[in-house]
């Protein structure tokens, strides 16, 4: 599955940037929460700030299942990324 890109650039990432107004590092991931690689929308995508994170995130879904704290991070994740930075 390929990733939709506008102008060379992926359009998940375009559509992360754009709401937090800056450029995304290389080093930061962007995840689809449905695993619907064409949802591009903001309520479907999440900001890690490297692969390290982005892997413990899967890992810790896939050992726990969609437990309550993996929930409250997924609905606050802007609110606790805009507050970091």
């Amino acid at each position: 599955m390929e990733y939709k890109t506008i102008n060379g650039k992926l359009e998940h990432r375009l559509v992360v940037e754009r709401f937090i107004g800056r450029e995304l590092t290389k080093e930061e991931r962007v995840h689809h929460i449905d695993k619907d690689k064409k949802n591009n929308k903001i309520e479907n995508l999440m900001l890690f700030k490297n692969d390290s994170e982005h892997i413990k995130f899967h890992n810790k879904v896939r050992q726990f299942g969609m437990t309550n704290n993996i929930k409250k991070l997924i609905e606050n994740r802007w609110k606790n990324y805009l507050k970091q930075n």
